[in-house]
């Protein structure tokens, strides 16, 4: 019985050796490296390098926390990750605030993760993708507005599809949304029938009209909260949310060629959702806004600003990059990824966007479909039976 016992101890005892030694060897080649690059500062007399003060074992690898010299330069510490992740042959991430932090992770970003296989999580919240720390997740009553951009085919609807699917899924009877698939409905009409869904719009016109809709809704909201003397919608008892899609609003940006009146309905358009991103946010609305190529005209400055979660896929160009997410980054995404995606908020994350198909979605939505009228094609009336954002 005591020989028995004595294997597994045995083994788990060399695990633990194993392990050490493996932590042993990666800090001996972060050292190696900070010498190769000279990555320290001149303190007295002595050139002194970060120094080592603790190892942590994080479930999703190992955290090594440096102290570092007064006065390291910062533009010292830029090319660290990228040299040490190859000196590693590890995924690698360091970031600097008070202590020098080095995470080793033990797998890379997969090449694709699914919607089956995303967390339920308690709020408002919906699932950005998976990386190497594992799920990560934003929450709309925190930051109540995001931008997502990309190339075409490289996740953006999918990632609407995401969002829309886990919203009403958590949140079946207080989700509510007005979606403007300016795609010619291509994408988002099939969801018409879905009792959450006060209106699809498929082109301009129709967006202008389900846009008066938000702009109603957002005069009775505020009449509402001044009665009330409510500030934020969740500091009050009101569980309904609502959530504005726009896919690809590089269609509501008036263009030259344009007669007076085409110009006037965009502009008008433009203006309602940037007031929503102003304002509506407090009110319970969250604007999605999406766009394939973000340049200053498709991507109007009153949503970027007061859209604190922004996304992006593969871009074609750094210009294009700066415009979506105030950074580079978007351009270096791997071409060959579908789903890799950077998320922008105080800090900067690549994501492995989970992935869901329209049979799968249809499916877990089917429950969900109600007995509407047909849409109408008599110029436009809107129908007040859809409206129950109250």
């Amino acid at each position: 019985m005591l020989e028995l016992l004595a294997i597994p101890v045995l083994s788990g005892a060399s695990a633990l050796y194993v392990g050490m030694k493996k932590r042993d060897v990666d800090e001996m080649a972060i050292r190696k490296v900070f010498k190769n690059l000279k990555v320290g500062a001149v303190e007295g007399k002595d050139f002194v390098y970060p120094k080592l003060i603790a190892t942590e074992q994080k479930d999703y690898g190992v955290r090594y926390v440096y102290r570092v010299p007064l006065g390291l330069p910062k533009k010292v510490l830029e090319p660290i990750e990228e040299i040490l992740s190859s000196t590693l042959d590890k995924p690698v991430e360091v970031t600097f605030k008070k202590w020098l932090y080095i995470d080793v992770f033990h797998n890379d970003i997969p090449k694709k993760v699914l919607y089956r296989d995303v967390p339920d999580m308690a709020g408002w919240v919906v699932p950005l993708g998976f990386n190497e720390r594992g799920w990560h997740f934003h929450d709309f009553d925190k930051t109540p507005h995001c931008t997502l951009s990309g190339t075409a085919r490289f996740g953006k609807t999918v990632m609407l599809k995401n969002m829309m699917t886990y919203l009403i899924e958590h949140h079946p009877d207080d989700a509510e949304f007005i979606i403007i698939d300016l795609k010619g409905g291509l994408e988002f009409e099939k969801y018409r029938d879905l009792k959450q869904v006060i209106e699809v719009a498929s082109d301009p016109v129709e967006a202008f009209e389900a846009l008066r809709i938000v702009h109603m809704l957002m005069e009775q909201r505020m009449a509402e909260f001044r009665k009330n003397g409510w500030t934020n919608i969740v500091d009050t008892p009101l569980q309904k949310r609502l959530f504005i899609i726009v896919d690809e609003g590089a269609q509501l940006a008036p263009d030259k060629f344009m007669t007076k009146a085409q110009k006037d309905m965009l502009a008008a358009c433009q203006y309602t959702l940037a007031e929503a991103a102003r304002v509506a946010g407090a009110l319970g609305m969250r604007l999605i806004f999406c766009t394939q190529y973000p340049t200053s005209d498709t991507l109007p400055r009153q949503i970027k600003q007061n859209a604190d979660l922004k996304i992006t896929f593969r871009l074609p160009a750094g210009y294009a990059s700066m415009v979506a997410i105030d950074d580079y980054g978007a351009e270096e995404l791997p071409s060959d990824i579908k789903g890799r995606a950077i998320v922008k908020t105080h800090e900067k994350k690549i994501v492995q966007v989970p992935y869901i198909t329209d049979d799968e979605m249809m499916k877990r939505m089917e429950v969900y479909r109600v007995a509407k009228p047909q849409k109408s094609k008599d110029g436009g009336e809107t129908r007040e039976d859809f409206v129950r954002f109250e």
